[in-house]
This record gives C-alpha cells, sequence and structure tokens, in this order.
C-alpha cells in the first residue's frame, strides 16, 4: 500500500540560523523537509525560519536503506511500472561527457567529465541500492573543488513533480553527487552495513516548486560541510542549501523502521468564519428565481417545468435559481420516509436540472435549514435534509460549478449574503448571524491517556452489532470481544447463522471468553427490531450499538433511480434511525455508527451512498443534542477487500490512491476506533489522507474541504505547467486547423492519461476505444471534467461515448475551441452557402443550444428573435433575421455588425 511520509511541526529554540537535525533517538531523516515535502519550513515567514530548528521523522523506512532520500512518497512509488512513455524531447539534453553551455547553474569552461556509470552499482554493492526512479544522476563536471551535476526525473515521475515543494527523487538525486566530492564524505566508499546521510541542514531556501530537471553545484567547505545550489534548466534558481553535514548511519536501523501508526489520520469537520462581503445592492429583476413557496423572490416557479415554461415564452435565464430543500415545519427528518421523500425528490430535481441545456450556466442553490450543526448554539440536525445535502455533494463532484448548498435557520437569511456565495470557489457555506461559514475538515490530535473519557462499553451488557457477517463488522465484533471485554455480542443480519464464516466468528468469540449469538433481521424493520430487541436478557440489558450494516450500488448521478435510492438507504439510513428510535429510552452507553467519508467529501459515482451516510452524521448529531450517546464515524478506505469495496477493481483503487486517499491496515483501523470512543465529538473522519497526492490529483486549486489541511504551491519552475501560464484558447487561436487538432489531441491524451494512472500521453494511442482503454461512466465523468476545466467548455458527460476515441474527442473539442469565423470569400472547398431561407432555418435548427451558448451567439440571436411572435421594427428600419444570410447572421451575433 502506498506510504504517507510526515513532518512534525517546528519547535522554536533560539534565534540562531535555521537548521534540521534528525534526532538521536529516532531513525534518521534522509531527505530535508522544506525541500522534499514543501513543508511548514519552506512556506514559513522568513523572521520565523530565523528561529526555527526542526527535528524531522519519517513515517517509514521500508526496504533496503540507501543515502541521500527517504521512502518514497505515496506520490511517488519505487516499485516499477511498465508503461508506454514518449521519448524525452527536451532540447537541454547534450552528449554525455560534454558539460552543456554556460548558464547559472552550470559548470564553467574548463570544467573537467566525472566519471558517473557505476555509482549506482557502488552504492547496490553497499547494500542501499537505488530504485529506477532514485537514479537521476546523468553528468558530473569538476572544476576546481566544486561539483556540477545534471540531475533529472524519471519521465514517469514527471506528473508529481508538481505535488512537492521539490520532488524527493530530484532532491535526491541532486545529492549523490556528493559522493563525488573529494573530502566531502570523508571517503570514498560507505563502509558496510553503514549508509552516510544528510544530517543538519542550514539556510534551505526553496525558490520555485515542480521542477523536473536540475543543474547542481556543490562547493565543499572547510569544516567537512557543502553548500548546494540548483537552477532549473532556464537558469531559474529552484533550491539553495548554505550549509548541510553528513553522518554514517547504520543501516541496520534504517531497515527496523516501525509501520506508521495512524496519528494524523482522525479528522473532524467544522465551519470556519469567512470574511464578511460586501454589502450587496439591489438583485436585478430576473437575475435570481426561486422554485417552491418559502423562499421570498418576486420571480418564483412552482417547479423546474414552470420556470421552463416561462423561459421558452421569452423570460431571461437566471443566473441562480434558489430551491428550498427542508422537512417540513415540525418534522425533525428521523423518520425513514421523510428522508426517502426528500432524497428521492432532490435526486428528480437534479436529473432534471442536468437534461436541460437552458439552465447549464445557471447555479442551481439548495437551501437547507439545519442540516449542519456549525456550532453548539444550533439545533439538532435534520437528517432528512442532511441526507440530501449528502446527494448534492456527489453531484458537485461529478458536475462541478453547477451546484452550491446553503443552509440557514430562515429562508430569508441567505439573500443578502447569496451574490458573495455566489462568487465565491466554495460548494457549500453556511449562513448563522449574517456570516458566511465553510466547511472545512482539521486533524485530531489523539488525547493523552489520561483524558480521554473511560470506556463506553459496558463488560456485563449485551452490544448490538449490525454487519457482523461483514469484513469489518466481523473485525470489529471480534476487537470488542479482545479490547474492549464485551462479552455478550447479539449480531444481527439479513441471512443470520446463515452468514458465510458464521461459524467461524461465533467459535473465536467463544475463544474470546464473550456470547455471541447470530439472529437474522431485517434492521429497517421496526417490528422485526422490536423482535430482537426482545431477547436480549434482563441480567445482560443492551448498553451498546454498532451498526456498521450498508450496501454500495454506485453509478453515476444521471443513472441513479428510485430503485437504487432505496438498495443503498435501506440498510444504512433507514436501519440506524429505526435503530434510534428502538433505542430511545434504554441506558446505552455507545450508540456507534460507521459511515462513510463518501459523505463528507461526496464521491463522485457514489451520490445515494454519500445520502445514506450523510443522514447517518446528522443523527450522530441528532442524538448528541438531545443528550444521547452517539458518535458516526465517516471511514475512509480499508486495505482488507469486502463487500463494500469489492467492487473496486485495481483501476478504482489507483484512482482513489492518486486523489489522496490512502487505504487503512486493521490495526490502524482499529487503533482509530478506539481513540474516536476516548473523544466526544459526534463526527469524527478517520480517513489516511496524502496531502502531496492530493495536491497533485487537484491539479489546481485545492478542495475547499481541504483547504485548511493543504497548503498551496509555491511558483511553479519553469516547465512545470506551461498550459496553466498562458491561455489555451489565445495559443490555438494562432494555430493552423491541423496545428490545432494536434494540439488539443495532446491535451486529451494527457487527460486521458492523468484519468487512468499512466505515465503520460505517451501512453494512449489516439485511435484506441475509450471502452477498451477502460474507460466507465466514472471516469468519462472525471475526463469530461478535467477538459472543462483545461478548456473552459462544458462538455457533455457522454463525451466519450459519442466520441469514442481520443481522436475523435479531440476533433470535437478542436471544433468547439476553432476561432470564430472571419469575413471574406470563402476557402475552396468549403461547403456552399444556403441559396433560400428554407436552407438557412433548416441550418440553424440542427444546431444545438447547447452549441450556440458556448460559442457566445445565444444571447445576440434571442435578441434578434421576436419574444411574442410579432418583431418589432428598430428605429434604423426594417431588418428582419430572415432577410439575412447565415454568414452575415454569425458575425452580427459575434459583434462583427455595428446593427447588433
Amino acid at each position: 500500500m502506498p506510504r504517507s511520509w510526515s513532518w512534525p511541526s517546528a519547535r522554536a529554540t533560539s534565534p540562531a540560523a535555521p537548521s534540521w537535525r534528525n534526532s538521536p533517538s529516532r531513525p534518521p531523516c534522509r531527505s530535508p523537509p522544506p525541500a522534499a515535502c514543501g513543508s511548514r519550513y519552506a512556506s514559513a515567514p522568513r523572521t520565523a525560519r530565523a528561529a526555527a530548528r526542526w527535528t524531522c521523522t519519517p513515517a517509514r523506512t521500508p526496504g533496503p536503506a540507501h543515502p541521500g532520500h527517504g521512502t518514497p512518497p505515496a506520490s511517488s512509488p519505487r516499485r516499477r511500472t511498465e508503461r508506454t512513455a514518449r521519448r524525452p524531447t527536451d532540447s537541454t539534453r547534450h552528449p554525455p561527457g560534454q558539460p552543456p553551455a554556460p548558464h547559472r547553474g552550470r559548470p564553467p569552461a574548463g570544467a573537467e567529465p566525472v566519471g558517473t556509470g557505476d555509482l549506482y552499482e557502488r552504492f547496490t554493492a553497499a547494500g542501499h541500492g537505488y530504485g529506477p526512479a532514485f537514479r537521476g544522476l546523468r553528468a558530473a563536471w569538476r572544476h576546481g573543488g566544486d561539483l556540477y551535476t545534471e540531475v533529472r526525473l524519471a519521465e514517469d515521475q514527471h506528473p508529481a513533480a508538481a505535488a512537492f515543494g521539490i520532488h524527493p527523487a530530484l532532491l535526491d538525486a541532486a545529492l549523490h553527487g556528493l559522493w563525488l566530492v573529494p573530502g566531502a564524505t570523508h571517503d570514498a566508499d560507505p563502509a558496510p552495513g553503514t549508509a552516510r546521510l544528510p544530517f543538519a541542514w542550514t539556510g534551505v531556501t526553496l525558490h520555485a516548486s515542480g521542477a523536473t530537471a536540475l543543474h547542481v553545484r556543490i562547493a565543499p567547505h572547510d569544516d567537512g560541510t557543502v553548500s548546494l545550489d540548483a537552477h532549473d534548466p532556464s537558469g531559474r534558481p529552484v533550491i539553495t542549501v548554505t550549509g548541510l553535514a553528513v553522518r554514517p548511519v547504520d543501516t541496520a536501523t534504517l531497515r527496523a523502521a516501525t509501520a506508521p501508526a495512524a496519528d494524523g489520520s482522525l479528522y473532524r469537520p467544522h465551519w470556519q468564519p469567512l470574511p464578511a462581503p460586501a454589502p450587496a445592492g439591489t438583485v436585478p429583476a430576473g437575475r435570481w428565481a426561486a422554485l417552491g413557496p418559502g423562499v421570498p423572490l418576486p420571480d418564483t416557479y412552482q417547479d423546474l417545468a414552470d420556470l421552463a415554461g416561462a423561459v421558452d415564452a421569452g423570460a431571461p435565464v437566471p443566473e441562480a435559481v434558489l430551491v428550498p430543500c427542508a422537512t417540513a415545519d415540525g418534522a425533525d427528518g428521523t423518520d425513514p420516509a421523510t428522508v426517502r421523500d426528500l432524497v428521492g425528490g432532490t435526486l428528480a430535481l437534479l436529473r432534471a436540472w442536468l437534461a436541460d441545456d437552458r439552465f447549464a450556466d445557471t447555479r442551481l442553490v439548495f437551501l437547507t435549514r439545519g442540516a449542519v450543526r456549525t456550532g453548539p448554539a444550533d439545533g439538532p440536525a435534520d437528517p432528512a435534509a442532511a441526507a440530501a445535502r449528502g446527494l448534492v455533494r456527489a453531484a458537485q463532484s461529478e458536475h462541478p460549478g453547477r451546484f452550491l448548498l446553503l443552509d440557514a435557520p430562515d429562508p430569508e437569511d441567505p439573500l443578502t449574503p447569496l451574490t458573495a456565495a455566489l462568487e465565491l470557489d466554495e460548494p457549500q457555506l453556511a449562513v448563522r448571524d449574517g456570516r458566511l461559514l465553510a466547511a472545512r475538515l482539521g486533524r485530531v490530535a489523539a488525547p493523552p491517556e489520561q483524558a480521554r473519557r473511560p470506556a463506553r462499553f459496558a463488560p456485563d451488557g449485551t452490544v448490538l452489532v449490525t454487519g457482523a457477517g461483514g469484513v469489518l463488522g466481523g473485525l470489529v465484533t471480534r476487537h470488542l470481544a479482545a479490547r474492549h471485554g464485551v462479552r455478550h455480542l447479539l449480531l444481527a443480519g439479513r441471512r443470520g447463522p446463515a452468514t458465510p464464516g458464521a461459524e467461524a466468528l461465533l467459535a473465536e468469540l467463544r475463544a474470546l471468553g464473550a456470547e455471541a449469538e447470530f439472529v437474522a433481521c431485517d434492521v429497517a424493520d421496526p417490528a422485526a427490531v422490536a423482535r430482537l430487541l426482545a431477547r436480549v436478557p434482563a441480567r445482560h440489558p443492551l448498553t451498546g450499538v454498532v451498526h456498521a450494516a450498508g450496501v454500495l450500488d454506485d453509478g453515476v448521478l444521471t443513472a441513479l433511480t428510485p430503485e437504487r435510492l432505496d438498495r443503498v438507504l435501506r440498510p444504512k439510513s433507514d436501519a440506524a434511525l429505526v435503530l434510534h428510535e428502538a433505542t430511545r429510552g434504554l441506558p446505552l452507553s455507545a450508540f456507534v455508527l460507521f459511515s462513510s467519508a463518501a459523505g463528507v467529501i461526496g464521491n463522485a459515482g457514489q451520490a445515494n451512498y454519500a445520502a445514506a451516510n450523510a443522514c447517518l452524521d446528522a443523527l450522530a448529531e441528532h442524538r448528541a443534542a438531545a443528550g444521547l450517546p452517539a458518535q458516526s464515524l465517516a471511514w475512509g478506505l480499508w486495505e482488507r477487500r469486502s463487500e463494500m469495496t469489492g467492487t473496486l477493481d485495481g483501476s478504482g483503487l489507483d484512482r482513489m490512491t492518486r486523489g489522496g486517499v490512502a487505504a487503512l491496515s486493521d490495526d490502524q483501523g482499529l487503533a482509530l476506533f478506539d481513540t474516536a470512543l476516548g473523544l466526544d465529538d459526534a463526527v469524527l473522519v478517520p480517513v489516511r489522507l496524502d496531502d502531496a497526492r492530493l495536491r497533485a490529483g487537484a491539479r489546481g486549486p485545492v478542495p475547499p474541504l481541504l483547504r485548511g489541511l493543504v497548503r498551496s504551491a509555491r511558483p511553479a519552475a519553469v516547465g512545470a505547467d506551461a498550459a496553466g501560464t498562458a491561455s489555451l484558447r489565445a495559443r490555438l487561436a494562432a494555430l493552423g486547423a491541423e496545428e490545432r487538432r494536434e494540439q488539443v489531441e495532446e491535451l486529451v491524451r494527457a487527460r486521458v492519461a492523468d484519468v487512468l494512472g499512466h505515465t503520460g500521453p505517451g501512453a494512449i494511442d489516439p485511435e484506441q476505444a475509450f471502452q477498451d482503454l477502460g474507460f466507465d461512466s466514472l471516469t468519462a465523468v472525471d475526463l469530461r471534467n478535467r477538459l472543462n476545466a483545461a478548456t473552459g467548455l462544458r462538455l457533455p458527460a457522454t463525451l466519450v461515448f459519442d466520441h469514442p476515441t481520443p481522436a475523435a474527442a479531440a476533433a470535437h473539442v478542436a471544433a468547439r475551441l476553432a476561432p470564430p469565423p472571419t469575413s471574406g470569400p470563402p476557402p475552396t472547398g468549403a461547403a456552399p452557402r444556403p441559396d433560400d431561407d428554407r436552407d438557412v432555418r433548416r441550418r440553424l435548427a440542427a444546431v444545438p443550444v447547447a452549441r450556440l451558448r458556448e460559442a457566445g451567439l445565444l444571447d445576440a440571436l434571442l435578441r434578434l428573435a421576436p419574444g411574442d411572435g410579432t418583431a418589432e421594427e428598430p428605429a434604423h428600419g426594417p431588418d428582419p433575421i430572415e432577410e439575412m444570410e447565415a454568414d452575415a447572421l454569425v458575425r452580427m451575433a459575434l459583434g462583427g455588425d455595428e446593427r447588433v
């Protein structure tokens, strides 16, 4: 499994120059935090750096140790993957052994080549070999006492470069020259069984991030330290180190480093106040509209069909449409039927909205009331409204920019800050006392043992576990007996004693000294649950509930049906609500719900599952506000395959890993379970997040929910992301049709490679069908979103099905990005112009409305068309659209005719 790399916080000790030093009581660190990980040091103010001494600790050091680097982070796996890659085309390459032309960071004239051909073999012979990704030193030269090297990342590591201040493998390679500098390491080769590693760093400054190649100068000092400076191929500085000391370390110590615990993998949702928005002026008529009662807007329509009819009749398309999404007054949202009605209605509206191209540029704003608790002053959370929010969060992931969630106690509260809310890059907001709050995740530090609350499970009581026949349910059941001393267990499931593995689990529990019984029960049925609880003996009353049951039925939002919604809601949220009602009057000490991070994050392709789990989180908040025991644990991915993760194939798991989610081992998950039980939070999120991969996977701004966890990147080094430094449309407009197509095809292939986890566009055959490449509905949505972000277009989610190869999709995108036609005679071979009005109308009728909108033509055409069936004559005389030729109409719509 991927292994993360973590750096502890800085400890200010004295106003001396900054330095890094490995703690003698800890395994040594082998890469400086600011360079390798873009850590707090490199992003801290200069004054803070001058007063900081840092202690760094690698989370894990598996495999053979080797000098100059640490464990490869999750975003740069050391294991070799066989991919087809493009031939490098960097113009800075030069013949081996010959120094490049003089430039900043490059060797001066007269520098002597230094042999490097056997360097990595020498390291291997010493017992600390390098994998392919870390063999980055390409050439070296010596000039006086200084050493100059050229180092490059392997091409399959280039996509990960943007995730770090400086990629660890690239920094490693920059340090390999230490073993070529006379005196820098005191002898030519390390002693057997040892690895000389960077020990103390002084004056580290990171100037730019994302580099994939460096020209490095290493200069030895009289005290045995060295200084280092590195530039990218353009001569721009990337990193400087004024002092670096190297010490020998026993390789056995490195290999003995233990696996990382789950520390740092527990999070709590919270709401962060945003700066107060500027006072908004009067909203122009028609700019906002509302669906249904409850929102005080003049343009209010009964439903979406009513609004669509008004638009057809000439009403302007609003910029935002507000729709209430709350339970009826007096209801608390804890009835399964209420949840089903609200979530089902929300799903129907979302599907209808996405199917109507007229509203492609309009934000649909869902106004919830009490669906979230932003603090102790809020009332109990509404599980039904929260479930609808979970559904919408998944819709936001699949269709970025189309939807906004806004929670407020009163329908009038969000109207004042709505203008500011629509301009923010925040998909979910709350309004409290006139202020906007944004949803965030924050890390939870494990409390000291003496500060933890007492054990929640009474040994003499009975604990009810649902889903005990599943992998995680069984794992937790064993843990309750072995770790928490639970001696009486009631295990409920659909198949009861016939559950596969039930007999083995019961035998294990007996061996642990626990009495357990499997009972067949539909936990979503109140009558069945009543009969189940009647089995609990009075001498061992029910004191705890662990609800771990669940079912998946994944699919993109537009493919969900009420039946697929019910299949997921019933065993998860319906059952939780039934258990809540059935045990409300019992003296429980624990009511633990196994939720999912899908409900917090809103996983694409899991809208129904996100809704069910968001309901569980809100139920825990609801119970806690009422003084009842409750805790919802929104789990991330576990290493163990189960019925819940068994549908994930290798590409699905790879996609999650690339997105920044690592899997929890059994020991880590159970440790987090125990830690969570010692906290008072109603909702916690145990998940292993990899900050570096999150930055790399986002390929842009950090997801809003994670902005408190992931720092933004520094200025990019030259060549790190050229597409982000210039306007794609401007570049393409200057190209001919064939060159434009080639550029767009390269872009499409690159995004396809990103989605599938390949090394680069060279691994993608443009003529191979998307289906054969491994695309499904979810990866199709992912590709569409990435291309939309890169091009500014609104491409349909069916792009890969309408245009079944990368080449075909690229041709479609290139046509959409083509510059508007210019006036003048048509080129040779062009299609003939229409000869009569009927031909004009036929051709215009064949153009989809969405295509006209994206080309910037729709508004101009609507201004020309009569709104009520009769044309008004403008002041300068008649100029009806029927008398215009098609090319003149296009020029007029594009603003090329002053009469418009």
